[in-house]
């Protein structure tokens, strides 16, 4: 559909919702081009009388991302059980297009709106709105454009209008890495927000930090690392759900090393395998290369997905998860990775 039908087509869905609430659905662990959307579309709503929640499942991960949380005062609330989600009577999802796995929502929860810009996992998005644009760098670009439009007016004279800016910004400018990865439609929407930003405390919330578990994390991906051609991977071990993104940061520093393109790193967080995907290559697409290795689920969702440069996926453990023996079990996931990974890497069937 073309922006002006997008944009009827929005409006009619949020006018539906009048005088209802509508939970905020953050997916996995929520990162700054989420949370920036969903406290846009927090702010959208509120033009529609939409009473609104923003809703985790799982923990924010990344110091900076707490950071942003905490410097902006951005209201997120966890819920974890069924029960917690019974007082909505719908859910929009904002970065993702595919509902948490992590919680069984009720079946009187209704989805309303579906605002990404990952490629549509689902292929079946059934809600009033759908908006899924794989050719932006970030969803927080697509709901800068909606401001833009007048869904919701900045006039940069109230802390709303600051506090709303300055996410949207980050989460632009984290998810295009930097910009490096930026669209013009990513640049246009950062010129949009920056008058409204608060610049000083984006460079304190962009000045990303380490800890010490993630550091640990690198040093034991760098000692377990395998190389195939130019292709790496590699386990961190076990990772706290605190610090799971020092599984990403493991990734982003191996790929780093000149001779390797494409790299997965992944460890055992909780009860599930948790792993990253992050290629300089123009060959490989990582949506395809995690399905292609890990496939799907039983409801037929692929366990990962990706952008052009980086993917992540999931997978349960199931009762193994159980096991005292900590060794054993590393073993034992490695074996499983290193299996799914030869169906698209196959010199890794020669290999250890």
């Amino acid at each position: 559909m073309d922006a002006s039908d997008a944009s009827a087509a929005l409006k009619e869905a949020l006018e539906s919702a009048r005088g209802k609430s509508v939970v905020i659905l953050l997916s996995g662990h929520p990162d700054p081009d989420a949370i920036g959307s969903a406290l846009a579309h927090q702010r959208i709503c509120a033009e529609f009388d939409v009473a609104t929640t923003i809703a985790h499942v799982m923990p924010v991960s990344r110091p900076e991302n707490r950071a942003l949380v905490k410097l902006l005062n951005i209201p997120l609330t966890l819920m974890d059980s069924t029960k917690d989600f019974e007082q909505f009577d719908f859910i929009s999802l904002v970065d993702t297009n595919t509902v948490e796995k992590k919680v069984e929502l009720p079946e009187s929860l209704k989805l309303l709106t579906v605002v990404d810009h990952h490629r549509d996992q689902a292929q079946s998005t059934d809600a009033p709105y759908v908006d899924i644009r794989p050719s932006y760098g970030a969803t927080s670009t697509i709901y800068a454009e909606f401001l833009e439009k007048g869904f919701a007016t900045l006039t940069g004279e109230t802390q709303d209008d600051t506090r709303v800016a300055t996410a949207l910004l980050f989460g632009i400018e984290t998810d295009t890495d930097d910009f490096s990865l930026a669209t013009r439609a990513d640049f246009e929407a950062a010129a949009f927000l920056k008058p409204f930003a608060d610049a000083p405390l984006l460079n304190r919330v962009g000045h990303r930090t380490m800890t010490a578990e993630t550091m640990g994390a690198v040093g034991r991906a760098l000692t377990d690392m395998e190389v195939i051609r130019d292709f790496a991977f590699a386990a961190v071990g076990r990772i706290s759900a605190h610090d799971r993104d020092a599984i990403p940061t493991a990734a982003d520093f191996i790929l780093r090393r000149e001779d390797i393109d494409t790299v997965l790193v992944y460890g055992i967080v909780g009860d599930r395998i948790d792993g990253s995907l992050r290629t300089n290559s123009a060959s490989v697409d990582p949506s395809t290369f995690l399905e292609s290795a890990f496939g799907k689920d039983d409801a037929g969702h692929p366990y990962g997905g990706g952008r052009a440069d980086k993917g992540g996926f999931q997978i349960p453990l199931g009762l193994i998860a159980e096991i005292d023996d900590v060794e054993g079990l590393a073993k034992m996931v490695r074996q499983v990775v290193r299996k799914r990974l030869a169906r698209v890497i196959p010199d890794l069937e020669n290999g250890s």
